[in-house]
């Protein structure tokens, strides 16, 4: 209980005002992440409308109109299941539109870029390679299928286990970066450390 309020109160306040510290990890054609096999056997499917109620399988019931919301926007999701059960879920937002765009208020991409966020793992399967297996596929299918030229996965830099998740399937951090969101809006990208 005191997680789920504690995340509406903090999705309320990043609407009024928001200071994002990222690692981003850039992906390219030919610089993909390594293949994940996770530790259980597991398959990605698509997040839908029908589907999206199976968030329930590892959060929070009020996830779901989350899940609707993101489905709403447009934004692209895959569920990580394991014998009959969802353990994961991992989501992106594709620029299929000519022009730059700014999305979940900081992110600018480009035509044809994507970003990877939201990755969560059900706290019973962490440590299984889930996580991992779940972003390689999501990225292969943002290439094959969805035509991206470039993906951003961007990792808060408190987030160790994240970033030593894309340490694990071969990714190297690109840049640092720190975004402020007021009114919705982004205000200020500033490039913090820039890696070769």
């Amino acid at each position: 209980m005191l997680s789920t309020l504690r995340r509406t109160l903090i999705k309320k306040l990043q609407k009024v005002f928001w200071i994002y510290w990222t690692d981003n990890f850039i992906v390219v054609a030919g610089s993909e992440p390594k293949k994940a096999e996770p530790a259980i056997p597991c398959s990605c499917i698509p997040i839908t409308y029908d589907n999206c109620w199976r968030v329930a399988d590892f959060r929070e019931k009020n996830c779901i109109s989350e899940y609707q919301a993101k489905l709403c926007r447009k934004e692209l999701g895959f569920f990580a299941e394991s014998y009959g059960k969802v353990v994961g879920s991992i989501w992106a937002t594709v620029n299929n539109g000519s022009a730059p765009t700014i999305v979940r208020m900081y992110m600018p991409l480009m035509h044809k870029e994507a970003l990877i966020h939201d990755i969560v793992t059900d706290p019973k399967h962490r440590g299984m390679g889930v996580g991992p297996f779940m972003v390689e596929k999501l990225v292969s299918d943002l290439f094959a299928v969805h035509g991206a030229v470039r993906i951003i996965v961007d990792v808060n830099v408190r987030n160790r286990s994240s970033l030593r998740m894309m340490e694990k399937i071969g990714l190297e951090v690109k840049e640092q970066m720190l975004y402020i969101s007021a009114l919705g809006r982004l205000v200020l990208q500033k490039t913090l450390r820039a890696y070769s």
